[in-house]
């Protein structure tokens, strides 16, 4: 006979989800057409050849071991393209001079079969919305491109940027510098080291504003080490989990440069992601049976990787023991380090727990966060974003 019972819900606490959009070329036709007035003609014709355009969204989460985007594509809600000419902002609508995907995985997709213009540029805006169903969370997704048309009659200079749109960054294994190198050629001319030509550095804020980098010693510029013209190196363990760079560069036969480029300029764009993959950690310097009258145990604790062993791994990861006595409920934070001295206790059981300390950052006086801490020379002092001691 059942005297008595109880039951419990147990519920899962989802950490919301991170968001991500690129509005991608599909197909070998270019977002940016040639006019030449001589004959009228574009380059490519986009009412012979359309332009596609496809803004893949993805949601990752980021407690998930895998480092690849979900994309979200057929489940958006509240999908829309709008036009926008001279500021005049359209709503887009399937027909003769656009066709839209409305369902499956390139839901979103749009064709443009209409070309665009020199002066007054069709800019596309993409808006959607991402219900994640675990927990009711409301991802919204914005993505614009302006459709440029550069004049046929000037030779027009291609820029390339020697790193990749996305560049997975591994701390452990990898350099911390970069150097991004901006090459322009005309034609087939390497035409880089021309003084006719102007090169601005951006990068991409969190509210997706573009700030410009210019002698390094800005606001936000910790991660810059130096910007030359065409070469820009950085610090990558100061750019937190994710920084997008922007070069652009002004040609001006005239040599007279704006204080900004157009949205004519060409421009290209490279992420640095910081990425750590899946790890394993055990540890040593333990047997099963103490000897009587032990007091203290003295573990030694290992991570490896897919390369094998790291070396110095408390500069990158945090490394918490937890112990759970016989007459103990749970297990219970008693250590951090590598190699701790924890008391022994007959039947305990022990714990290892490996944490991502994160990218470097600044440390800030506790009382007023916009005041840097610095040492006695007046330098910046930073440490990792999960760096704490026991």
């Amino acid at each position: 006979m059942v005297l008595t019972s109880k039951r419990k819900k147990l519920n899962i606490n989802y950490r919301p989800l991170r968001p991500s959009i690129s509005l991608q070329v599909v197909t070998s036709v270019p977002d940016r057409q040639v006019y030449k007035a001589s004959d009228k003609s574009y380059t490519p014709d986009y009412t012979l050849t359309p332009l596609t355009l496809f803004p893949r969204c993805g949601a990752v989460d980021p407690s998930s071991m895998t480092t690849q985007v979900a994309g979200v594509n057929s489940q958006l809600t509240n999908m829309k393209w709008y036009e926008r000419i001279g500021g005049v902002q359209t709503l887009i609508s399937s027909g003769t001079d656009y066709v839209i995907t409305q369902t499956g995985d390139q839901k979103g997709q749009i064709q443009v079969r209409k070309n665009s213009d020199i002066l007054n540029p069709i800019t596309l805006e993409f808006e959607a919305d991402y219900i994640d169903t675990r927990t009711n969370q409301v991802i919204h997704y914005s993505a614009s491109r302006v459709l440029v048309v550069s004049d046929g009659s000037e030779p027009q200079p291609v820029l390339q940027l020697d790193s990749p749109d996305t560049v997975q960054w591994y701390p452990v294994r990898d350099q911390l510098q970069q150097t991004i190198t901006a090459s322009v050629s005309l034609g087939e001319i390497d035409f880089t080291a021309d003084d006719r030509l102007k090169f601005f550095w951006y990068r991409v804020l969190a509210t997706g504003a573009l700030e410009q980098i210019t002698d390094g010693n800005g606001d936000n510029d910790f991660e810059i080490v130096s910007i030359n013209r065409n070469v820009l190196v950085i610090d990558r363990d100061f750019i937190g989990e994710q920084q997008t760079y922007v070069c652009k560069v002004a040609y001006r036969p005239d040599g007279v440069f704006p204080d900004a480029p157009t949205d004519a300029d060409p421009q290209k764009t490279t992420t640095i992601k910081r990425v750590i993959p899946k790890v394993e950690c055990d540890f040593k310097g333990m047997i099963s049976g103490c000897p009587p009258g032990t007091k203290n145990i003295y573990p030694v604790a290992y991570i490896r990787d897919t390369v094998g062993m790291i070396e110095n791994p408390e500069e990158w990861f945090r490394f918490i023991w937890y112990a759970k006595k016989p007459s103990d409920t749970g297990y219970s934070k008693i250590a951090e380090g590598v190699a701790p001295t924890i008391p022994f206790t007959e039947g305990m059981l022990i714990e290892l727990e490996v944490e991502d300390k994160g990218p470097q950052a600044l440390i800030v006086d506790n009382d007023d966060p916009s005041v840097y801490i610095t040492d006695e020379e007046g330098n910046l002092s930073y440490q990792r974003i999960n760096e704490q001691t026991y």
